[in-house]
């Protein structure tokens, strides 16, 4: 099971490979490349086109808007074309780097200020914003201009981009920021101060921690405030039951939920009950939850195995992926096993390959000897992909109920990563490969169903669950 996990992720990773089409192109000339990709290379297609009269009638329409469409309509007649296969891992965007919101004449200014006079007026008078701030890109200083707004401005940057003193954003005593992006467009959203260590912004999914006056919280506090921030916590409710919140399992993430575990690895143990908070994780890898099911699981767990599409674009990105690893001896058998799944795929180019010839592997999982008697997994409609196979992996234990409302249903079609469509001015994601649970158990548009629902009038999904162990 290890290698075919492994072979999942990889291939997840390379979704984000920047595309390197040259050509901008019309909508109708983008269409029709999009339409050439999905039906030469979409696992999904025959499943999702069976009535042949339907999807021939909708092509010929589609094809006739992209005709006469401008730039601005044609992305809508693009994701209308790739909204019929009803497939969330389909999806196509225009290829820029960032969306701005708005434009701003403010967004230009600068302060004038004393770095030097600045640094000491702030350790004299202290407050919950002034003082100097860093991210992994930038460095500011935080200044007061009035009794409703303080501005945050450059001290250090790329100064290809920046200079010194010019403003990066502004914050607002009503919890508003505006936040000027590279290209000077504008962000706009809400902002919060924690334990006047660490200021968020949320739309943007950024934080800053405080270097001048010292942040009140200590190098390892500050990491784990990041992490609950992020939506990645271990903490006790009473004395019995304990909560896990894993809010997403992007492969960014995956370091951040195995050091969580290990680090509360005696508080985990010695939890009676286990509440595992899966609400609004949209997937990632599956890797990132394979240190939990030890603890999870009571028995063997059986997948139901993938098929690959062999094309072009899936060959070319295991090898890229392959090229990539740094240390080839650490990582011997996972390239050997890519190696042999390579193999059959040049060997068998338009068809679907079983990579493991199995249409079912038993997975053993070396079970922890201490671990929670019960365990309760919240999920809900935003539940996708990687979160649905914890879901079906975890429901096989004895000691494990799903509670909450049904899952996203992303998961029938998977692995999904760019196509090169041979426009630069628009990047089509796909999926690579179609489960065998298919036609008989669908996921995709239905979700995972819980063993407890919630209805709307269930306010809070913890205390429910807590009490549901605990009673």
């Amino acid at each position: 099971m290890k290698i075919r996990i492994i072979m999942l992720a990889a291939l997840m990773l390379l979704g984000s490979q920047v595309l390197m089409a040259q050509n901008t192109c019309g909508c109708k000339n983008a269409l029709q490349n999009i339409i050439k990709k999905i039906e030469s290379e979409y696992p999904g297609l025959e499943e999702k086109t069976k009535d042949k009269l339907l999807y021939n009638s909708f092509k010929e329409q589609i094809l006739k808007e992209a005709t006469s469409a401008n730039e601005t309509q044609c992305l809508e007649i693009l994701q209308k074309y790739t909204a019929f296969f009803k497939d969330r891992h389909i999806w196509v965007v225009p290829n820029e780097i960032s969306k701005p919101t708005e434009t701003n004449s403010l967004a230009n200014q600068s302060l004038n200020i004393n770095l030097k006079s600045f640094k000491e007026d702030v350790l004299k008078r202290p407050n919950e914003f002034e003082g100097i701030w860093k991210d992994e890109t930038y460095e500011v200083g935080i200044k007061e201009v009035d009794a409703n707004e303080y501005v945050g401005f450059i001290i250090k940057a790329d100064p290809k981009y920046w200079k010194p003193n010019e403003i990066k954003f502004r914050l607002h005593a009503n919890g508003n920021y505006e936040y000027y992006l590279q290209d000077r467009s504008v962000q706009k959203g809400t902002y919060k101060i924690h334990d006047k260590s660490i200021l968020y912004f949320n739309v943007l999914r950024s934080l800053f921690i405080r270097q001048l006056p010292a942040a009140k919280l200590n190098t390892e506090q500050i990491k784990d405030k990041v992490n609950e921030i992020n939506g990645f916590y271990f903490k006790a409710l009473t004395p019995r039951t304990s909560i896990l919140k894993l809010s997403n399992f992007s492969y960014q993430f995956v370091e951040t939920i195995e050091n969580l575990i290990e680090k509360n690895k005696i508080l985990l143990e010695n939890s009676e009950f286990l509440i595992v908070d899966l609400r609004d994780n949209g997937g990632g890898t599956d890797n990132a939850y394979q240190k939990l099911l030890p603890y999870i699981l009571t028995n063997p767990v059986r997948y139901v195995g993938v098929e690959y599409l062999s094309t072009p674009t899936l060959i070319s990105s295991m090898e890229t992926y392959k090229s990539n690893i740094k240390d080839k001896t650490k990582h011997a058998d996972e390239i050997s096993g890519m190696d042999e799944d390579l193999k059959m795929l040049r060997a068998n180019p338009g068809k679907f390959v079983n990579t493991r010839n199995k249409a079912v592997v038993i997975d053993t999982i070396n079970l922890e000897l201490i671990s929670p008697k019960e365990i309760i997994i919240l999920t809900n409609k935003h539940v996708a992909s990687a979160g649905e196979n914890l879901i079906l992996a975890a429901r096989q234990s004895k000691k494990v109920k799903i509670m909450g409302t049904p899952t996203s249903g992303v998961l029938d079609y998977a692995s999904a990563r760019y196509f090169e469509i041979g426009c630069s001015n628009y990047k089509l994601m796909m999926p690579a490969y179609r489960s065998l649970r298919l036609p008989d158990y669908p996921i995709d548009n239905i979700g995972a169903q819980p063993d407890i629902y919630l209805d709307s009038s269930v306010k809070d999904w913890i205390e429910t669950a807590k009490n549901y162990l605990e009673n």
